[in-house]
């Protein structure tokens, strides 16, 4: 199995998004590509784990995994972070916070937000993140489900390979 290098690097850089450009959370302005249409799913897949309970899972085979989009979608690729569902959004309970960006969470430290996100990857037959224009209608802050298996990186990181979304 190949496991992308770059995951652990996505998601530190994830991390450092605070900030990131405010346009990035509206509609997709190019459509997904025709191999990732593949992976919408027309029902729901069911009961699903948080994100928090599939990082204490640890790798396997077969899981349905629940959060919100969050910090940044990795541009070009079918890859972003699924953030576990009980970790409020910048704003989204303190309506101080004022912040201009609260899918980047910056309004948590940085080890609230590692124990609370999963990087998700779609991956292609060569084992790499599909490259597309777009994620199928999906936006930042968007709750879904991702069905996939959980696998370890080389940098012992928990990686969910998604083989269905559904929004």
């Amino acid at each position: 199995m190949i496991v992308s290098r770059g995951s652990s690097f996505c998601l530190l850089l994830a991390l450092g998004a605070c900030g990131a450009d405010a346009s990035s959370n509206g509609p997709p302005t190019v459509a997904a590509s025709p191999a990732m249409s593949k992976y919408v799913l027309a029902k729901d897949p069911g009961d699903a784990m948080t994100v928090k309970a599939a990082k204490a899972k640890g790798a396997a085979d077969h899981v349905v995994v629940s959060g919100r989009i969050g910090m940044r979608i990795e541009p070009g690729l079918a890859m972003f972070t699924l953030v576990d569902t009980e970790l409020p959004y910048c704003g989204e309970k303190n309506k101080e916070d004022n912040c201009n960006t609260p899918w980047d969470y910056c309004c948590e430290n940085k080890d609230t937000i590692l124990a609370n996100s999963l990087l998700v990857e779609v991956r292609g037959a060569d084992g790499r993140p599909i490259a597309t224009p777009a994620l199928p209608d999906l936006r930042l802050l968007d709750a879904l489900k991702v069905t996939g298996k959980i696998v370890k990186d080389d940098h012992g990181n928990l990686v969910l390979l998604g083989d269905g979304l559904f929004r």
